[in-house]
C-alpha cells in the first residue's frame, strides 16, 4: 500500500504511455509489426532500465518522529527532491520511485537548465552568468544535520544545502551556505534559503497580511497556474504587511483539523521573498529567502555567505497541526526561555489609548496588583509627557 501523499500521484501517469505507440508506427516499413507479445517486452525492457536508475540513487532520508524529507544525493547530478510527508518506513524508497510523482532540483540554478524559477542566480568573475551545481561526495548525515556539498562544472563555486531534524516539533530547517573559490570576486545576485516541491492537483494557499489596525488577516485561496509572490520591501516592519511563512494544503479547502498540510517559514527580519510556481494543476515549488530586489552581493574569493533558514513542516492534522509543529520548534530552541511561564502582564492601550498619565496608570497598575498581575506595559501615549 502506498503512504497517503503519493498515492494521488498514480493517476497523471497514464496519459505519459500513450505517446509510445505514436513513435512506434515509423519503425514499420522496416521492421514487422509489433505484436502484443513484443510490444509487452518493449515496455519490460523501458520499466528495467528505469529501476536499474533509481535502484543505484543514493537515497538520503531527513526524518523526524512523524515526518520524511527523501532526496536522491548521486555525486556529479543535481540532487533532487523526491518526497516530504509522512514518516517513510524502511525499505519504502521504491514505493516512492515506483508512483513517480516528484522529481525536483533541490537547489536549482540559473544556467543551462533555467526555465523554471531559480534559488541561485550569479555573475562570475569573467561575465558568465551560468552556473551548474553537482554533487561532490556523499551527503554528510551527524547530529540530525545533512549537508549536501555542490561545486559548479567548471568554476571553484561551491553550495552547500543544510537539513535540520527536529525530532521533539517535527520541524526541517534548512539552509544554504555558499562560498567563493574563484580567484576573483562574484556577485550574487538570487541566493535563496530553501526550496520545496510538491506534485498534486487542487492545492491552496494561506498566507497573513494586515496593516496598522488590522493585523494578520488571513487569505486563503487555490494555486493557478503561474507564479504566486509574497513580498516585503519595508526593512524593519517585515510582519506588519505580508507574513514570511505560509501553509500548502494539498487536501482542497484548507481545515483546521484535517486533511495534509505543508507548513513554510522564513526566519528573517529583513526584505524577503516567498515565490511559488505553479505549472499545470500538478507541479508546484516553493523557494524562499532574501529578497533580490537591490540586494545583490559581492562574494570576494575565499569569503563564504550563510542565508537565513527555512523552517518546514508537514502534517495530517490540519492547519492546526501546522501551528502546534512550529509552537513546540518556539519554545524548544527559537524563543529566550521558551518554555518559561510568563507574568501577567497589563498594557495600557485598551484602558486608555494615548490619554497616558502618572495619575492613570498608577490606577490601572493598583487594580492589576489585586488581580494578582505582575507586569504592566505603557503603551503610546507616553511620550512627550
Amino acid at each position: 500500500r502506498f503512504p497517503s501523499p503519493l498515492t494521488s500521484h498514480l493517476s497523471p501517469l497514464t496519459p505519459h504511455l500513450s505517446p509510445l505507440t505514436s513513435h512506434l508506427s515509423p519503425l514499420t516499413p522496416h521492421l514487422s509489426p509489433l505484436t502484443p507479445n513484443s510490444m509487452k517486452h518493449l515496455l519490460t525492457s523501458i520499466l528495467a532500465v528505469a529501476m536499474s536508475q533509481t535502484a543505484c540513487a543514493n537515497d538520503v532520508f531527513v526524518n523526524t518522529n512523524k515526518t520524511t524529507l527523501m532526496l536522491s544525493v548521486n555525486e556529479g547530478q543535481t540532487p533532487r527532491i523526491h518526497y516530504y510527508g509522512s514518516r517513510l518506513k524502511d525499505g519504502q524508497a521504491h514505493e516512492v520511485y515506483d508512483a513517480m510523482g516528484l522529481n525536483c532540483d533541490a537547489y536549482p540554478a540559473f544556467g543551462r537548465d533555467s526555465f523554471d524559477e531559480t534559488a541561485l542566480s550569479v555573475t562570475h568573475a569573467d561575465g558568465n552568468m551560468s552556473t551548474e551545481l553537482v554533487v561532490v561526495g556523499q551527503a554528510s548525515q551527524r547530529d540530525n544535520i545533512t549537508v549536501i556539498s555542490m561545486k559548479d562544472k567548471k568554476y571553484d563555486f561551491f553550495v552547500d544545502l543544510y537539513y535540520k531534524a527536529n525530532d521533539q516539533s517535527d520541524v526541517i530547517e534548512t539552509w544554504t551556505v555558499i562560498r567563493n573559490g574563484e580567484k576573483k570576486p562574484v556577485r550574487m545576485e538570487q541566493y535563496a534559503s530553501g526550496v520545496m516541491a510538491f506534485r498534486q492537483e487542487g492545492v491552496w494557499l494561506t498566507h497573513f497580511h494586515g496593516s496598522w489596525g488590522q493585523e494578520a488577516g488571513m487569505t486563503e485561496e487555490p494555486l493557478t497556474a503561474g507564479l504566486k509572490v509574497i513580498v516585503n520591501h519595508d526593512g524593519v516592519r517585515t510582519a506588519m504587511d505580508d507574513r514570511a511563512e505560509v501553509m500548502v494544503s494539498l487536501d482542497g479547502r484548507p481545515q483546521e483539523s484535517s486533511g495534509r498540510v505543508i507548513g513554510a517559514a522564513l526566519c528573517w527580519t529583513g526584505n524577503y521573498k516567498l515565490r511559488i510556481e505553479t505549472r499545470g494543476k500538478h507541479s508546484h515549488t516553493l523557494l524562499a529567502g532574501i529578497d533580490d530586489l537591490h540586494t545583490a552581493y559581492t562574494l570576494k574569493p575565499g569569503e563564504t555567505f550563510t542565508t537565513p533558514t527555512l523552517a518546514m513542516t508537514y502534517s495530517e492534522e490540519g492547519k492546526g497541526g501546522v501551528s502546534r509543529a512550529f509552537h513546540r520548534w518556539g519554545r524548544n530552541g527559537q524563543l529566550h526561555n521558551g518554555k518559561k511561564l510568563r507574568e501577567i502582564l497589563l498594557n495600557s492601550w485598551e484602558g486608555v489609548y494615548m490619554n497616558v498619565s502618572q495619575e492613570v496608570c498608577e490606577q490601572m497598575m493598583d487594580g492589576l496588583k489585586e488581580l494578582g498581575g505582575e507586569l504592566f506595559v505603557v503603551d503610546d501615549g507616553w511620550f512627550n509627557r
